[in-house]
C-alpha cells in the first residue's frame, strides 16, 4: 500500500438528505486525515454541508446561474465548466470523488486536465434517462473505477460496458433509527387508525420511479376496512403526482390512505406505526428505508426492483415475482394472515450489518485496491 498522502475532491449534487448525500457524510466522517487531504464540492448550498467536519473546504459550484452568469452562459462560457476548471487546477486532486451520476460537467473537467474519476452510482437504468448518451457514455467510460451501491446497480454498469466495477452496499446510521412508542400511538390516534387496525407504512418521494402511483390500486385491490395504508415523503408536484392524490381522495376502498408529507422530527415514529413495510419502487438500487423498517422489525412486502431482493432474506417478508399489484396484494394478505413466517429479530440482525463501521471498511478497501 502506498502510504504518501492522497488529495482528492469529493462531488455532490445537492448537498440534501437523500440516502447517497447521507452515505457520503458518513464516510467523510470517518475518513482517516492522516491519509487522505480532501475537499467537497456542491452544486448547491444544501443544510447537509453544516454537518461536515468544519475543516473541511467547501466549494459551490454554480448550477442555477445568476443574471451575469446567464449572460455568459449565452456568450458562450459555461459558468459551472469555467468553475470547476479553475478548481482543477487550485486543488490538485490525485483523483475526483463523484457521488453520483447526475453533474455530468465533472468528468468533461476531469478530462481536460487528465485527472482521474471514481464515479459512485446510487442510480439504476430508469434515472439514466435524465442523461444525455454522450454524457454517460464518457461516466462509464472514462471513471476510473466505477462503485455500485448494489449487485443490481453492478450488473448494469457492467451492461453498459463498464469495466472496473465495485460493489459497495449503501449503509446507514443505525444509532439514528430511534422509536417513541407512546408517540407513534398518538399519530396514530391522531390520524384516527384504530389499535387494532393493521397498519402498512410506505416512504419515499411521491415520484413514478418509486411508485406512488400504484397506492390507490393497491388500496382498491385489498378493499380491507380494518387495513391501512400511510405514506411518508416529500410531495412531487407534477401531473401524475396530483392525479394520483386525487384517486387516493376519492378512493370508493374501504381500505384508507393517509398522505402525511414529509416528516423530519417523527419520521422513524411514523414509520414504527406500520404492522408491515410496503416497497412499491419500480426501480430501487439499495433504498435505505428499507434498512431503517428492518431496524424496527418491520417485515417487508416488495416489488422486485433492485436491491431488495439482495437484502430480504427468509423470516424478513417477501419479494414478489413480478412487478405485479395482484401479486403484492396476495403477499400482503398472507402476511396477515400469518401464512408468511416472519421473525423481526431476523429483520434486525440482517439490517444491523450494514452500519457506518461495515460499510466505511468495505469503501476503503476499493479506494487501496484502486489506489
Amino acid at each position: 500500500m502506498n502510504n504518501e498522502k492522497k488529495k482528492v475532491l469529493f462531488f455532490t449534487p445537492y448537498a440534501t438528505r437523500t440516502g447517497s448525500e447521507m452515505m457520503l457524510l458518513y464516510i467523510l466522517k470517518q475518513i482517516d486525515r492522516s491519509r487522505f487531504d480532501i475537499g467537497i464540492v456542491s452544486f448547491a448550498n444544501g443544510e447537509l454541508l453544516m454537518e461536515f467536519p468544519e475543516d473541511i473546504p467547501v466549494y459551490i459550484a454554480p448550477r442555477k446561474f445568476n443574471i451575469l452568469q446567464k449572460v455568459s452562459f449565452h456568450l458562450g462560457i459555461n459558468p459551472t465548466l469555467k468553475y470547476l476548471r479553475k478548481l482543477a487546477k487550485d486543488f490538485k486532486a490525485d483523483f475526483w470523488y463523484v457521488n453520483t451520476t447526475m453533474i455530468p460537467e465533472t468528468i468533461v473537467v476531469a478530462k481536460e486536465f487528465s485527472i482521474k474519476v471514481v464515479t459512485h452510482f446510487h442510480e439504476m437504468p430508469l434515472t439514466y434517462a435524465y442523461l444525455s448518451a454522450p454524457d454517460f457514455k464518457s461516466i462509464v467510460d472514462y471513471s476510473d473505477l466505477l462503485i455500485g451501491c448494489s449487485q443490481t446497480t453492478c450488473d448494469a454498469l457492467k451492461h453498459s460496458g463498464g469495466k472496473n466495477i465495485g460493489l459497495l452496499y449503501s449503509f446507514i446510521d443505525g444509532s439514528k433509527v430511534k422509536k417513541n412508542d407512546a408517540r407513534t400511538n398518538e399519530l396514530k390516534e391522531k390520524l384516527g387508525i384504530p389499535g387494532n387496525a393493521y397498519v402498512w407504512v410506505l416512504s419515499g418521494m411521491t415520484s413514478e420511479r418509486k411508485g406512488f402511483d400504484m397506492l390507490p390500486e393497491i388500496a382498491e385491490e385489498l378493499n380491507d376496512p380494518n387495513v391501512h395504508l400511510i405514506w411518508v415523503g416529500a410531495t412531487i408536484d407534477d401531473g401524475l403526482v396530483y392525479y394520483t392524490e386525487q384517486r387516493c381522495l376519492h378512493s370508493t376502498s374501504a381500505t384508507k390512505i393517509h398522505l402525511v408529507g414529509k416528516q423530519k422530527e417523527d419520521y422513524y415514529n411514523y414509520l414504527n406505526m406500520g404492522n408491515g413495510f410496503l416497497l412499491t419502487s419500480r426501480q430501487d438500487p439499495f433504498p435505505l428505508v428499507m434498512i431503517e423498517a428492518a431496524l424496527l422489525g418491520k417485515p417487508i412486502i416488495s416489488f422486485p426492483s433492485g436491491g431488495v431482493s439482495e437484502f430480504v432474506q427468509e423470516g424478513m417478508g417477501l419479494v414478489t415475482q413480478d412487478l405485479s399489484v395482484k401479486q403484492m396484494v396476495n403477499a400482503m394478505r398472507s402476511l396477515m394472515k400469518g401464512e408468511i413466517t416472519t421473525d423481526s429479530s431476523k429483520s434486525v440482525e440482517v439490517a444491523s450489518q450494514f452500519n457506518v463501521e461495515n460499510g466505511y471498511k468495505e469503501w476503503i478497501k476499493l479506494i487501496d485496491k484502486n489506489y
